[in-house]
């Protein structure tokens, strides 16, 4: 399922109209759902979803709690998307490092950018950089087991009590 050495390997002659080829960089919601409506409004498009990390589905594998397997359950229509003939996932490949956003323009007829925020805004307020602070992003991609959470160490044993800013 993780082709990302095929996928770079890859070389395309010049495009032609026939089928329509479709990039989609990011692999967590938006990116499925638009692969799943182009594989259905076009009946002979070619679908690659391509994302940075080895491991498709995003913010439903990394995001949600594990105690929400209700919400989780939409990885099995992301994993029949996946598995249709006309689609494929490509793992471990970097937008901007990998491959540039001109070079897939070239090999595709359509590039979807599907791949959310990976950073938090600052607030501005005083304190937010202190040690102990943590943004809902990094910390629930540390209990999730986010690769980019592995480094967090939140202090769980100290207090009692945390505070959550916004909702």
């Amino acid at each position: 399922m993780y082709k990302a050495r095929a996928w770079l390997s890859r070389s395309f002659t010049a495009l032609s109209s026939n089928p329509l080829r479709v990039c989609v960089v990011g692999s967590g919601p938006a990116g499925f759902y638009t692969a799943e409506k182009t594989l259905k409004a076009h009946q002979e498009a070619q679908v690659d979803i391509i994302d940075r990390l080895p491991t498709p589905f995003g913010l439903v594998r990394s995001g949600v709690a594990p105690d929400h397997p209700e919400t989780k359950i939409v990885i099995n229509q992301f994993s029949r998307v996946v598995q249709h003939e006309r689609c494929s996932f490509f793992g471990n490949v970097t937008l901007g490092s990998s491959v540039s956003l001109s070079e897939l323009r070239q090999l595709y007829h359509v590039v979807v950018l599907a791949y959310g925020a990976e950073s938090d805004r600052a607030l501005g307020i005083p304190g937010e950089d202190l040690i102990g602070v943590h943004s809902a992003r990094e910390f629930v991609w540390w209990y999730n087991g986010h690769p980019d959470g592995k480094n967090l160490s939140p202090d769980l044993k100290s207090t009692d009590t945390a505070v959550i800013l916004g909702q």
